[in-house]
Parts: C-alpha cells; sequence; structure tokens
C-alpha cells in the first residue's frame, strides 16, 4: 500500500492540467471524501470532486500546483504548501460575476489539508489565496 504522502503526490500529479485525469482523481478519494474550497465555502462530495479541477482546467489550462513542503502525520494527515500557477485563458466565476479570460498570468500562495484513511483520500481542505489570486488576474473586487 502507498504511503499517505505517496497517495497525496498522485492526487497533485493526475490533477495538473498538462495530464489531467479526472477519473483517477476521484478514484483516490474514498467513497464518502469531500474536497473544500475554504475560500468560498464550496464542498463537492464523492465524484463530485472532479468538478473542480475539471473546471480550473478548462479556465487555466496550463495549471500547476508547484509543491512546495510535504508534511505527513502519523494519524494520515497530511498537510502541502504549495502555489497555483497557471495562465487565465477562461471565463473564472467569482463572487463579484465572471472575470472574462485575461490571458495573465498567476502565482498563488496555498495550503491544503487532507485525512487519508486506508490509501483514500477522506477530506482535502483547500485554502488558496482567492484575493491574491483574483488581484493578479486583474479583478479588484478580489
Amino acid at each position: 500500500m502507498s504511503t499517505n504522502e505517496e497517495v497525496i503526490r498522485e492526487l497533485y500529479a493526475v490533477a495538473e492540467a498538462a495530464s489531467l485525469n479526472a477519473e483517477r482523481f476521484v478514484d483516490l478519494f474514498a467513497s464518502d471524501g469531500y474536497f473544500l474550497d475554504m475560500a468560498t465555502g464550496q464542498k463537492w462530495t464523492g465524484a463530485e470532486v472532479r468538478q473542480p479541477i475539471e473546471g480550473l482546467g478548462s479556465i487555466f489550462p496550463d495549471l500547476h500546483r508547484e509543491l512546495l513542503k510535504v508534511y505527513s502525520a502519523a494519524d494520515g494527515v497530511v498537510v502541502v504548501e504549495l502555489r497555483l500557477q497557471g495562465t487565465h485563458a477562461g471565463d473564472f466565476p467569482t463572487p463579484g460575476g465572471v472575470l472574462r479570460a485575461t490571458g495573465k498570468r498567476f502565482d498563488v500562495p496555498c495550503c491544503d489539508v487532507f485525512v487519508v484513511e486506508q490509501g483514500k483520500v477522506k477530506s482535502f481542505h483547500c485554502y488558496n489565496m482567492r484575493s491574491v489570486w483574483l488581484s493578479q488576474l486583474g479583478d479588484g473586487n478580489g
């Protein structure tokens, strides 16, 4: 069986826009596992977890997650410091409305907290700096 860190590293690998594999992404979650975007409060459970990565992949077709540090605890908790990077090439829904593609590059700090049980992701809390992201894309409402 893979270590918890290996599960999470594979999760990031299959979520890369250039090699997106939404089916494998879903397979890495427990059937009741979920993905919670802390910046917006949006939550996806079960097979729905594919929606945010597919959506981001269409808006940011070169989306890359640069993993800076990975911390793995004995209780199944894995914490990842990372940067979200890419180019804004599609319409991005925001609280203030849709931000049309700007072609701008972004580099946004993020921290993800996972709970892994028996080789499957039970929970994924994404703490992205949405205000920084929107500011870099040119939305003053971020």
